[in-house]
């Protein structure tokens, strides 16, 4: 196998073992320390193609990461790796960084993810609940605008509570 067919397998294998919570990897946790970690249903989650939290760079840290719910800004690494659609090798594009202001809420995971399509890639953010069911889709954030949206919808969010339902 080539040198980039290898890159890429290990870049999934590595990738899935993020996705798979309960195979053994556990998140680096983001939130003060606490005696015993919370459980799942009480943090947010968050994998994929990110490299910072809040400002904080966390690259070295793994790509698994638990939060405390909330509005949390995530920021994307600079330069991104895509898969070329029918081979093997890996491009890269620099993108400069992408924010995404995620209204986290518990017992969610979270991923920002880079897709890619016919000559072209786009990178969102994703929402699922604990069945790995979809919820939301977010586009990156253009501004304080979105920033300020996200904040009120997390302080929504907290004050009623799990299972209730957002506009």
């Amino acid at each position: 196998m080539q040198k980039h067919g290898v890159v890429f397998v290990m870049t999934l294998a590595l990738t899935a073992a993020g996705c798979l919570s309960g195979a053994g990897v556990r998140p680096y946790r983001l939130y003060p320390a606490a005696p015993q970690p919370l459980a799942p249903e009480q943090v947010s989650t968050l994998t994929g193609h990110v490299q910072f939290v809040d400002d904080k760079d966390v690259l070295s840290f793994g790509g698994y990461f638990e939060l405390l719910p909330g509005c949390h800004l995530i920021g994307t690494p600079s330069r991104t790796g895509v898969p070329t659609p029918g081979r093997t090798s890996v491009g890269n594009f620099t993108t400069g960084r992408l924010n995404f202001a995620l209204p986290m809420r518990a017992g969610h995971q979270y991923r920002i993810e880079v897709r890619s399509g016919t000559g072209r890639f786009t990178i969102k953010g994703y929402e699922s609940d604990l069945r790995g069911n979809q919820t939301r889709e977010f586009e990156r954030a253009e501004g304080p605008k979105d920033i300020e949206a996200c904040k009120e919808e997390a302080a929504r969010s907290l004050r009623e509570g799990p299972g209730v339902s957002r506009p």
